[in-house]
């Protein structure tokens, strides 16, 4: 059982999108959001979250580059665990790099997509992938790259839980910054930035450099944040 309040950890822009999450009102949720804005601590979160609640299924989180895992989406997970107090509940190892739940057998598996093999051959000890998180989503190819990766990852069971999470590139012709122009009906595209965090978990220096910024190039200042 969680012993914490989600509103501790979580800002408050991604309440209702937990919400809608919890009642599975979408397959595919898309994060775009600036510096500092948490998208990528609020996926960390839900993922174990959702195992929990759907013990027959499995997550994998993917990156375009496996040297990019450890320091990265590993150890925002490795956060969320010790965030929601349940490490101990736990085995993580990065040789294999995957957490396993003790309980259930359930697994957090983590995979670069430069070696597109180890993802299609995938062995499950029981149940599917029903959660999958691209985190960098701009870093992929395109569409149909994400399409193939979900075409192995999502099938053979019933619910699917599918995050995007990417800080938007400047071009506006870059190929996620039009696909996110599209209306999907079974996409929420929610758009975060740093000013609905609670300061105290940036920091001063953060808020600090963010102002400077602002102030010396509003242009940049609103790409980065």
């Amino acid at each position: 059982m969680i012993q914490i309040k989600l509103s501790e950890k979580m800002a408050p822009s991604f309440f209702s999108v937990h919400q809608d999450v919890k009642q599975h009102g979408h397959t595919h949720y898309v994060l775009a959001g600036g510096r500092g804005s948490t998208k990528s601590s609020y996926v960390s979160l839900e993922i174990p979250l959702l195992l929990m609640q759907n013990p027959e299924c499995h997550a994998v989180i993917l990156r375009k580059v496996a040297n990019t895992l450890r320091n990265s989406v590993y150890t925002q997970v490795e956060w969320a665990l010790d965030a929601l107090r349940i490490s101990d509940k736990w085995k993580m190892t990065v040789s294999p790099m995957e957490m396993v739940r003790k309980a259930t057998g359930q697994k957090i598996l983590f995979f670069g997509v430069d070696d597109k093999a180890k993802i299609k051959s995938i062995k499950l000890p029981f149940g599917y992938v029903g959660v999958v998180w691209y985190e960098e989503l701009d870093q992929f190819a395109g569409m149909e790259e994400i399409r193939n990766l979900n075409q192995s990852l999502m099938r053979g069971g019933s619910k699917f839980w599918c995050f995007s999470s990417y800080n938007p590139p400047k071009s506006a012709n870059n190929w996620v910054n039009e696909e996110m122009l599209l209306d999907e009906q079974d996409r929420l595209v929610h758009r975060s930035d740093y000013l609905s965090v609670n300061p105290d978990w940036l920091g001063p220096q953060f808020i600090y450099e963010a102002d400077k910024l602002k102030a010396k190039n509003e242009t940049a200042y609103r790409h980065e944040y």
